[in-house]
């Protein structure tokens, strides 16, 4: 593997576990409607790991 297509990877998980836990919290813990944040994230993160890893 590349190291750019390995650091494109690490960027794109991190990115997503955190639009994970926005989006849990903002489910669950604070009930502040900005979950649809959070969806788009993840949206965002796994349509990059799909373009990435092509």
């Amino acid at each position: 593997m590349e190291k750019r297509r390995l650091v494109a990877n690490l960027l794109l998980v991190a990115l997503l576990f955190v639009a994970v836990a926005h989006t849990l919290l903002a489910l669950f813990a604070f009930d502040t409607g900005l979950a649809d944040v959070g969806y788009l994230l993840i949206g965002v993160a796994l349509i990059g790991l799909v373009a990435v890893n092509l």
